[in-house]
């Protein structure tokens, strides 16, 4: 379990933790604990998958943390990634690689627009981020994948990741507003990169 912890409500001192606990009768005891993650942020996105657990955490910067977890009594940080932005999902896409679903930014902090990113996790010691897509036309937008995981969808066979997205757009110039509220389909691969592949768009009644 991925947890964070702070004095109050002073963001500031949060520190996350990655906690191993196994049920012994009817209670949990926990066998092993690593802290120190990202000292002052917060949890943005976790995904545990076999023996390796994934923690993205952010403030200014996203860390991406991977967690060994092959001994439960020792769990240990291997890597951290630090990137502008952060994931708030992240899914598999094959043994060697995750993708995340989040938000860019600035090197200062501040949230841009929706972005996948496509991370190399085959060596824990040293994650790197090798692809990113920006997602719709806007710096403003949103994705229900980024609360909820089921709200995305990914298909091995075929490489196809499916996400529901809404944006909008304001041109000062002419004044005029664009949006769009739909699905958008994007083919993963770690050499090709992330590239859309189309769009079903909703009306909006």
């Amino acid at each position: 379990i991925a947890t964070t912890d702070q004095q109050s409500w002073d963001s500031t001192t949060s520190e996350n933790f990655v906690s191993v606990l196994r049920q012994t009768g009817d209670e949990l005891v926990q066998l092993g604990q690593v802290g120190g993650l990202g000292l002052g942020e917060e949890i943005q996105g976790v995904r545990f998958i076999g023996s390796v657990g994934y923690v993205v955490t952010f403030r200014q910067t996203d860390p991406l943390y991977t967690i060994d977890l092959s001994d439960p009594s020792a769990p240990k940080v291997r890597g951290e990634l630090k990137i502008p932005g952060y994931s708030a999902y992240l899914h598999p896409i094959d043994e060697t690689t995750i993708l995340g679903v989040g938000l860019d930014g600035t090197e200062e902090g501040q949230v841009l627009g929706l972005q996948l990113s496509l991370f190399d996790v085959s060596d824990l010691n040293d994650p790197k981020r090798i692809h990113t897509a920006t997602v719709g036309d806007s710096e403003w937008g949103w994705s229900e994948a980024l609360f909820d995981p089921k709200a995305f969808l990914f298909w091995q066979k075929t490489g196809l990741a499916l996400l529901p997205v809404e944006w909008y757009a304001y041109d000062e110039q002419t004044m005029l507003e664009t949006s769009f509220h739909g699905a958008l389909g994007y083919t993963i691969d770690a050499e090709a990169g992330i590239v859309q592949l189309g769009s079903i768009e909703h009306p909006v009644v």
